[in-house]
């Protein structure tokens, strides 16, 4: 009788813990799902003209994180490297969205106090993308390339920046639980159902039988005890050990059952021992006991279930920690902006080895320093130079415009071209000034140019410093295209000749035949602007009689570019300036120059002497340290620059 309720009880409770599981598991899956995107919204803080938002925002959520901003006029949201959107802004008053607050309902802000008011962030270079906007924008943040992107809101610097600004995560919408219960509970009601149906085959609870049918060696009483049938069970083992000598067993002990194979021995009646009603007892206690403990073994299962699905379902619903929390977990204070995020060792070394412009930034610089030199050439007007040109090469174009505009005949600078970009050179030194490189070959390119760019600080753009054609047949070194070291100009590390050596040495070499660097620095067969120069120098002291002329080529070292090379060299671009001094030998005596000179000195002819000078734009290969190979000039070219009589 016990076990039959025990069997019912233990089919209702497993039923009813399949129906829970699995409406815990669908429920996952409907209405528990977590949802599917995660929407914070920033507070009302401090106006500034200025929004930065901090690099972890990004990876905060795996995917992809839209940003809805609302404000009047016109705005931009300009993306860049967190070290060059923190330089940008400087010290200008800001807001940095830091992250988000606990309940991933609101975004953390500060506010970092500075100038009132700042240039107008378009435009500007360190940015690899820009999305304007007028009134709303939606922006989805994506990395433009691997590393640290932070993003940067205003409208033009010196109003105060959008302040309606919404960020929507994706949020992680897995339910790891659903299949895995939906399926537990099914096994469980299944299980439960087939103990309701299912009956087990009744046992023999009468004693053994005899050959004509008749009750064995117990009764009624004894025959459904436990105790019997742990006697019948032991007397049928030995009866099949016995075999076919069954027929010489002695009568069965009292207490045994007797063997069924004993025809001749009468049926001896059965006496129900007065120790059964009490070996029977402990067998009721104990049945009554298992019970018990099944039925609290059900119960707690089913509130295991129910307890893990409900916690697994708020957990399918709250954000995950993510390696920002500290970050975004910490109060709005007002606070530098550098202090909103601390990059770990990985991300710091990512960040100093990442080269300053990407493909897309290079292209899209090098393409508008070919429109203003393109305008400036065309109109003959330094002034439209002036956004995109800058150093040696601003002065070397203005002087030309100036000549051009007197002497139609003579020769324009080259052209500056970014179409056909044969490579390019970018530095990952993340000071400032930046250098980068490129070298092209457009229309009105005859050879290769080598094209020198510098950034002087965050604010400023690049600007071309230099235009160096290749010489004929030199070969360009092998540069990594993915980033290089910059050197100081003194810098000798690893190298056979330092920046300012090699200039030196270069600077010697054009000014003196007998030079001691005559075989330490070299050129090509085909490319001789050294032995030209020596040529033009002995040929002015040769036919100028009534004269008396020094030449000097001296380095100028602001002007002076270190890169690395893949060999573990260095190529140094620089400038020279190259002097040609003129005095009459003697009184009465005159010296005549040229008309491009003359357009720049104000005459032709000179009884007191005369001063020309000429910038010379250079590169040498200086080889690494140990190498017995010498420098060698890779490009060279000269324009005049000033002519003065004394």
């Amino acid at each position: 009788m016990i076990g039959s309720i025990l069997r019912f009880k233990t089919a209702v409770a497993l039923v009813l813990l399949g129906l829970l599981t699995l409406l815990a598991g669908i429920g996952q899956k409907t209405f528990w799902a977590p949802p599917e995107t995660i929407t914070a919204t920033a507070p009302t803080g401090t106006a500034a003209p200025l929004t930065v938002f901090d690099e972890k925002l990004r990876t905060l959520h795996p995917g992809t994180v839209n940003i809805q901003v609302k404000g009047e006029g016109a705005f931009l949201l300009a993306a860049g490297r967190p070290d060059d959107v923190n330089a940008w802004v400087g010290k200008t008053a800001h807001n940095t969205v830091t992250g988000v607050s606990d309940d991933g309902k609101a975004l953390q802000l500060t506010h970092t106090d500075g100038d009132a008011t700042a240039p107008s962030p378009a435009g500007s270079d360190l940015w690899v993308s820009t999305e304007n906007a007028s009134g709303e924008m939606n922006y989805s943040w994506n990395a433009p390339a691997d590393g640290d992107w932070s993003l940067l809101l205003a409208t033009d610097g010196t109003k105060p920046a959008p302040s309606s600004i919404t960020i929507t995560f994706p949020n992680d919408t897995s339910t790891p639980w659903a299949i895995p219960f939906m399926v537990l509970g099914g096994l469980l009601i299944i299980a439960g159902a087939a103990m309701l149906v299912l009956k087990p085959k009744s046992g023999n609870r009468s004693g053994n039988r005899t050959d004509d049918g008749g009750d064995g060696g117990s009764g009624d009483d004894g025959g459904g005890s436990a105790f019997a049938r742990r006697a019948q069970a032991k007397a049928a083992a030995r009866r099949a050990g016995q075999g076919s000598t069954a027929s010489t067993q002695q009568p069965a002990a009292p207490g045994t059952a007797a063997p069924d194979t004993a025809p001749e021995t009468a049926p001896q009646p059965a006496t129900p021992e007065k120790s059964t009603p009490e070996k029977t007892a402990p067998e009721q206690k104990k049945g009554a006991g298992t019970a018990r403990r099944s039925g609290i073994v059900v119960a707690l299962l089913t509130a295991t279930a129910v307890a893990g699905t409900s916690v697994a379902a708020q957990a399918s619903q709250t954000p995950a920690p993510s390696p920002s929390a500290p970050v975004s977990s910490a109060p709005a204070t007002s606070a530098p902006a550098s202090s909103n995020a601390t990059p770990d060792s990985s991300t710091t070394d990512q960040a100093g080895d990442a080269p300053v412009l990407l493909d897309a930034q290079f292209r899209r610089v090098l393409e508008q320093v070919a429109g203003a030199v393109d305008a400036g050439d065309a109109a003959k007007d330094a002034a439209k130079l002036a956004p995109r040109v800058a150093k040696s090469e601003l002065e070397v174009r203005t002087q030309n415009y100036k000549i051009r505009s007197q002497v139609g005949s003579y020769e324009a600078r080259m052209p500056v071209r970014s179409m056909k970009l044969l490579t390019t050179v970018v530095t990952n030194k993340r000071s400032w000034p930046r250098s980068v490189m490129a070298v092209t070959q457009g229309d009105g390119n005859v050879v290769p140019q080598l094209l020198t760019l510098t950034q002087a600080s965050p604010r400023e753009n690049y600007k071309l410093v230099s235009s160096t054609p290749l010489q004929p047949g030199a070969t360009f070194p092998a540069i990594g295209r993915a980033g290089t070291e910059t050197m100081a100009s003194a810098d000798k590390t690893g190298l056979l000749y330092s920046g300012d050596e090699a200039l030196a040495g270069l600077g010697d070499r054009l000014t003196t035949a007998t030079s001691a660097f005559k075989d330490k620095l070299v050129e090509g067969q085909s490319s001789p602007y050294i032995a030209d120069t020596l040529a033009y120098q002995a040929d002015v002291v040769k036919s100028g009689v009534n004269g008396t002329f020094a030449f000097t080529h001296k380095v100028a070292p602001e002007n002076t570019v270190v890169f690395r090379t893949a060999d573990g060299g260095a190529l140094v671009l620089g400038r020279l300036n190259f002097s040609f001094d003129g005095t009459p030998k003697a009184d009465g005596d005159k010296l005549t120059i040229g008309d491009d000179a003359a357009a720049l000195a104000g005459g032709k002819e000179t009884s007191t002497g005369m001063v020309l000078k000429f910038a010379e734009s250079v590169a040498v290969y200086v080889p690494p340290a140990g190498s017995k190979d010498p420098m060698k000039l890779v490009a060279a070219t000269r324009g005049l620059v000033g002519a003065a009589f004394k």
